[in-house]
């Protein structure tokens, strides 16, 4: 069972995630981090919580968000990809230097959206070229060929 890091205060980074797993040590319990809801909250280091995590981490999410403040709630859904405080580049590359290779899975909210499909192919040209910049995707294969394969 993989716990998500969330968009609550009450488990919204992998430092909150590790002291429960101290309370049940359990291999079965892992986690996958939101970056969105991650670097939403200004508390947290998103390089230093996701490299203290890393040999926990089942999966990663992929969202954009705007961060918590004393002013302002956040905001945790339909935030446009490249428009909130999500630092994507320095994730990733924070991820690969620690040699992460499992899933990555973009998070979207788009019931309320007139075009979904064309919020998906935004998302994925926002992503993809991010990607295959650190590493994630074949060098030789162009951003057309793997958005296909990985949407078969």
């Amino acid at each position: 069972m993989s716990l998500e890091i969330m968009d609550d205060p009450f488990l919204n980074s992998i430092s909150k995630y590790l002291r429960i797993k101290e309370q049940i040590p359990s291999p079965y319990l892992q986690v996958y981090p939101d970056v969105g809801n991650l670097s939403a909250w200004p508390e947290n280091d998103v390089g230093y919580e996701l490299e203290k995590g890393i040999c926990e981490i089942t999966q990663i999410h992929l969202k954009d968000t705007l961060a918590v403040s004393d002013k302002f709630q956040g905001k945790f859904k339909e935030v446009p990809f490249g428009t909130g405080c999500v630092d994507f580049d320095g994730c990733l590359r924070t991820l690969k230097r620690l040699n992460y290779n499992g899933s990555f899975v973009i998070e979207m909210w788009s019931e309320t959206s007139a075009d979904p499909i064309g919020e998906i192919e935004q998302a994925k040209a926002f992503l993809l070229p991010k990607l295959k910049e650190v590493g994630y995707l074949d060098q030789s294969a162009s951003i057309d060929e793997r958005a296909s394969l990985s949407s078969q």
